[in-house]
């Protein structure tokens, strides 16, 4: 609780016992005081002797009380919430032991691998424990505790009968993911079709279901369910991507990430985090090799602190910047500095991610080109044979443009796919004149049925040799109308793995994590284009011959 006059009240017995504590410790090496635990006394006994509006995360919690740890609810064995408050796991354990060391009440909050790194730049958690990798790009945006609490490898399972022997196999197929994984860029630039998900359930249940063909995610994760003889008969691991170590976080370097680095330090030394990895049935090979590491008086600096040397290092998952970086950078904290806009642009930054963005744009006007011109060309010959003099290819037409017209066009979409996916390999090419030809059957067959409507209506003086032309003019609003549905239509080709902007920003979001602007961009994208198309239209409306 904060004084007026900013001072860190804390229960008076805090800071009484916190000096009884440190006096035997700095006294205690008859006792064979840890000198761990001497620095820890210091550094609290400093934090609550500050100010409460010092800019630090432990006078912070101490004035508070509470130290809120941000922490999954979906992660078997390391964090799960069952119940509104019953939340079990590795990682809550941890956040547990972390506040009684602190003398501090727990808050857990519910983070994903999304907003995790939001939700402590945005000071709505003080720490993170939730199962969130150390890697070289990260370090920029969070202080990591070392050593590091555990280390996991990225696999991707997939189904026994696909085979697949490294991530050039992988252009192509379908891979199921969780949102923030640093390895969903590497993937992606290799081809892969990401689809994405918020949390490791349902990714697993689209694996279950066929809706992806492989899904990646860490060993720690897919070791629970390869124990389950059913699933194990369906699925193995077909390849392992990196090997990572995960590491509790906090904002800044600070007295709370001091504290955290000798606690991790002595908890590894002293078996803490083997017992509790035991305890929850969690693989303890890389905290066996850790504990030996830290039990070595060599790896321990003078006052408990973990030396240099010994620390393993981040992963290096470096997403190389684009050489547009730096300006959009710049404009970036403009737009912050001067008009209170917080904006990011994660696909223009990285080369990976710009690559992506801009071949997704050329794929998309060549989608929706395709799709206009399909669209116009397959409703004048549908209409053409709809108004014919004979019966019989009217009778076909209107039974196939009934068909086209009753049948959605996702359906459409996909028959078209496994149709042509029995003939052909998959390809980007393949994929995109499929969808074009879809899209354009789609909306030609309704365009075409306003052009035999209006047909139909012309009276029967009128030459034969004028009556489609008048029959077009007459139908041109419908026409119109349709080429406009085209261009709208074209988005949901991402569904058979075209390539597209909807496509290539799913694919960026799955490793940035920033989802509202990044959306918000494809929003404006299509509403131009259907601006565009709308008023190229009229103006060739205005020009028919009345």
């Amino acid at each position: 609780m904060s004084h007026p006059g900013g001072a860190c009240f804390v229960p008076v017995w805090r800071p009484l016992l916190a000096a009884l504590l440190l006096w035997l410790l700095a006294g205690g090496a008859a006792a064979g005081a840890a000198p761990g635990e001497t620095r820890i006394a210091e550094l609290v006994t400093e934090a609550e002797a500050s100010a409460c509006t010092v800019n630090d995360a432990l006078v912070a919690v101490l004035c508070r009380g509470i130290i809120r740890v941000g922490v999954r609810t979906d992660y078997a064995r390391f964090a799960e919430r069952r119940a509104a408050h019953e939340w079990v796991g590795f990682e809550v354990d941890l956040a547990r032991g972390l506040a009684a060391r602190l003398g501090v009440q727990l808050e857990l909050v519910p983070v994903t691998p999304a907003n995790r790194i939001a939700m402590l730049a945005e000071r709505r958690v003080d720490a993170v424990i939730g199962t969130m990798g150390h890697t070289v790009a990260r370090d920029s945006q969070v202080r990591f505790i070392r050593p590091h609490y555990y280390a996991s490898r990225t696999v991707i399972v997939g189904d026994r009968r696909v085979a697949t022997d490294g991530t050039g196999d992988l252009r192509g197929l379908t891979v199921c993911v969780t949102i923030g994984n640093a390895d969903n860029a590497r993937i992606a630039g290799e081809g892969a079709r990401l689809l994405l998900f918020d949390n490791p359930a349902q990714m697993l249940d689209a694996l279950r279901l066929e809706v992806c063909t492989l899904a990646m995610h860490d060993d720690a994760l897919f070791s629970v369910h390869l124990a389950d003889p059913a699933f194990a008969a369906r699925f193995t691991t077909r390849m392992v991507v990196s090997t990572l170590p995960w590491g509790m976080a906090t904002r800044q370097e600070d007295r709370l990430a001091r504290v955290m680095d000798i606690l991790s330090t002595r908890w590894h030394a002293e078996g803490y985090f083997l017992a509790l990895a035991n305890h929850h049935g969690i693989a303890e090979g890389p905290l066996r090799e850790e504990q030996a590491r830290w039990q070595d008086p060599a790896c321990l600096g003078a006052d408990g602190a973990p030396r240099l040397e010994c620390l393993a290092p981040p992963a290096v998952l470096l997403l190389l910047p684009s050489a547009i970086a730096p300006g959009v950078e710049v404009l970036e904290r403009w737009l912050l500095d001067w008009l209170g806009l917080r904006v990011s642009l994660p696909m223009l930054k990285s080369q990976i991610a710009l690559e992506v963005f801009l071949r997704g744009i050329v794929i998309s006007l060549l989608l929706v080109a395709g799709a206009l011109v399909a669209t116009l060309g397959l409703a004048l010959g549908f209409g053409a044979a709809l108004c014919a003099r004979h019966a019989l290819p009217r009778l076909v037409m209107r039974a196939l443009t009934g068909l086209l017209q009753c049948s959605p066009l996702v359906l459409l979409l996909f028959f078209g796919y496994a149709a042509v996916s029995v003939i052909l390999p998959y390809s980007t090419g393949v994929a995109l004149l499929l969808a074009i030809v879809m899209i354009g059957l789609y909306n030609g067959s309704h365009a075409a049925a306003g052009i035999a409507d209006a047909h139909a209506a012309l009276p029967p003086d009128v030459p034969p040799e004028l009556r489609f032309r008048l029959a077009v003019r007459g139908a041109s609003v419908q026409i119109m109308s349709f080429l406009v549905n085209a261009t709208k239509s074209t988005s949901i080709a991402s569904m058979i793995g075209v390539p597209e902007l909807l496509n290539a920003l799913t694919d960026i979001t799955s490793f940035t994590s920033e989802r509202v602007l990044t959306y918000s961009f494809l929003l404006v994208f299509y509403a131009s284009l259907v601006a565009l198309v709308v008023w190229a239209g009229g103006r060739v409306q205005r020009r028919l011959p009345a």
